[in-house]
């Protein structure tokens, strides 16, 4: 049974500089880190840290001190035990140790070691006692109990007089304070006069959380419930909830394993819940995600959740939307919620993933405010299970920004909720302004394109090659929007057989005169046609070689690749083609072909040139040279 840590050990530094008594493993607090030392050993680097007993402290070198120890040190105190010393003259090195708290403040006001010398061992402001947060509701002992816990304790207090009257004073004296807590249960087993309290009192805010911290009660309202998921290796499960106070301050709670079993039918999304005991540790994704507090707690066997009475003060609904035009801004991976009326519903699809597991998928696309469509993927059971139809208002929190191929679209996660009842979405933010401009203009929507590529200032070839001249890192990509001419179109190998289905290469049999395609092992009489071909294209400040592939393709010769297989004047054609000027949407990346790291550069899209826009981005350039030369 682990017995609960309530004071640093008496005299712990006297011990180990005047006894030399490296073998007994006592409870000490770090102060600080003055430096990180050069030397570096076999077993890891050192650290020397001040370290205290309450009464007197000292400089000492641990090894191996953990980063998430070193990041407490300078706002919280962590109480160690030493596990291992090594001693030579005044040099003292712990080379083992268990932190027993991250969490608590300093203990007592030692003396420099020095100085408590010359004190005579003394110190009138000195103490071992750890100071604990109040618990948050009220224990109490059973009569039976209580009466064998005096008992012992007054057994103990007089073993312990005797104990110190015959050893003197070289030995070792633990206070009597930590020897009669030594003799308790833990104080999970403590009976509870009220198992589940449902008062208000000792709350914590949300943001009064810290690391480390394990004693808490909060009252908060679940928001997301994610389905049970298992780890990777097949060894545990787990799954997680957000959590909301009255501040709109927000967590993620985590269940491992037992606790997982223990909660999950316990708790239900949109009620309210106190919840008491747990650790808190940093949120590693909370970057990623616009309204997510940067910890999270982990939820363990003294974990306590109670339900709550309905509280109004605690948001129902706390979503925070981002418009469809501002979804431009957002970086890769971060989270936002939308808020739109639905303009089309895709049939559900099974798709075949890249570890070989088969996904249902299915597509819907939203509108909103800013006349911006785009698309939100679903996946798996929410795919499955969650239904939408045309012309539906609905609001999505927690969605994941992808972009593919330069096209921006959203995709749901495990945690993502959506609303669709018009009573609770008038409470978000932001539904005043979408419903007005829905209303004026729902006759219409269906007529206005959707639009979820994000745009890019118009670039140059020079500036391409520069950004890309010398780089060897294989994960860079980049886009570019250039106006270009097409100088060459290289007619050596301009298209491939492909498959009707997946439009992957496929190969003719000899023996059936098919053609076969292993992606979806399915045999064809008569392949279908593609384009992809390279060619140069050039602007003012140099030329640059791209492939170019079938829907580009078509656009460049004008002319389906069916059709020009079948021509026998290609010559003509692709000549047609050559000199002309293009808009291009131009991906670049870094590919690693025959060990080799080099630019690879695709034409993504051929865009329809914008004169309206294209003036207005002009003018604005030459308002800003006026203003920087009249300054």
């Amino acid at each position: 049974m682990a017995e609960k840590i309530t004071h640093l050990t008496f005299d712990a530094l006297k011990s180990i500089v005047e006894n030399k008594d490296g073998t007994t493993q006592y409870y000490v607090q770090i102060l600080n880190v003055e430096a990180k030392s050069d030397i570096i050993l076999k077993s890891g680097s050192m650290s020397q840290c001040t370290c205290s007993d309450g009464f007197a402290k000292m400089k000492m070198q641990i090894l191996n001190l953990s980063p998430s120890t070193l990041a407490s040190i300078s706002k919280y105190k962590p109480i160690i035990k030493i596990q291992g010393l090594m001693m030579k003259s005044s040099f003292y090195i712990i080379t083992k140790h268990e932190v027993i708290y991250l969490d608590k403040g300093p203990v007592g006001q030692p003396y420099e070691y020095d100085e408590y010398k010359q004190m005579n061992y003394t110190n009138p402001n000195g103490n071992t006692e750890i100071q604990f947060a109040k618990a948050p509701h009220t224990l109490s002992l059973n009569s039976n109990k209580k009466q064998s816990i005096l008992l012992q304790q007054s057994k103990q207090t007089n073993e312990n007089i005797n104990s110190d009257q015959q050893q003197g004073k070289s030995a070792i004296k633990l206070s009597i304070q930590q020897k009669q807590q030594q003799s308790k249960p833990a104080i999970q087993k403590i009976e509870h006069q009220n198992q589940y309290p449902t008062s208000d009192q000792n709350l914590l805010k949300i943001s009064e959380l810290y690391p480390g911290m394990r004693g808490f009660k909060i009252k908060g309202r679940i928001t997301t419930k994610t389905d049970i998921t298992q780890f990777k290796s097949g060894k545990g499960n787990l799954f997680s909830i957000e959590i909301i106070d009255s501040e709109k301050s927000t967590i993620q709670g985590v269940f491992f394993n037992a606790q997982c079993d223990r909660f999950y039918k316990e708790i239900e999304i949109g009620k309210v819940y106190y919840f008491e005991n747990g650790q808190v540790k940093t949120n590693r994704y909370s970057s990623k995600n616009q309204n997510q507090s940067e910890y999270q707690i982990h939820f363990e066997e003294a974990s306590k959740i109670s339900q709550a009475l309905e509280d109004q003060q605690i948001d129902a609904f706390p979503f925070n939307i981002t418009t469809i035009g501002d979804i431009d801004n957002l970086q890769l991976d971060d989270k936002c919620d939308v808020l739109g009326v639905i303009t089309e519903v895709k049939p559900l699809t099974q798709i075949t993933t890249k570890s070989g597991e088969n996904k249902a998928k299915k597509n819907i696309t939203i509108f909103d405010q800013t006349q911006r469509g785009i698309d939100i993927v679903l996946w798996g059971t929410q795919a499955e299970k969650w239904q939408f139809q045309k012309d539906e208002i609905v609001a999505f929190r927690g969605l994941k920004v992808t972009d593919y191929q330069a096209i921006r679209s959203l995709t749901v996660t495990n945690s993502t909720t959506y609303e669709k009842d018009i009573s609770k979405l008038q409470k978000i933010n932001k539904f005043l302004e979408f419903s007005q401009f829905y209303n004026e203009n729902k006759d219409f929507i269906e007529s206005k394109p959707k639009e979820s590529k994000k745009k890019f200032a118009l670039s140059y070839i020079e500036q391409i090659k520069k950004d890309f001249e010398g780089q060897r890192n294989n994960k860079l990509t980049k886009f570019y929007e250039i106006k270009a001419y097409i100088t060459t179109i290289f007619s050596k190998s301009m298209f491939y057989t492909a498959c009707e289905n997946c439009k992957r290469k496929v190969t003719e049999v000899p023996q059936t005169k098919l053609y076969h395609c292993q992606n979806c092992n399915q045999n064809y009489p008569i392949p279908s046609y593609k384009y992809f071909f390279s060619a140069k294209i050039a602007d003012t400040t140099g030329n640059l070689t791209v492939n170019v592939s079938n829907d580009q393709g078509q656009s460049i010769l004008k002319l389906a690749c069916e059709d020009f297989v079948k021509q026998n004047q290609r010559e003509d054609i692709i000549k047609r083609a050559t000199f002309q000027q293009f808009r291009f949407l131009i991906i670049a990346k870094m590919e690693t072909y025959n060990d080799e790291i080099k630019p690879r550069f695709q034409v993504q899209s051929i865009i329809q040139d914008d004169v309206v826009s294209d003036n207005e981005e002009l003018y604005n350039q030459i308002q800003q040279m006026l203003n920087i030369k009249t300054e």
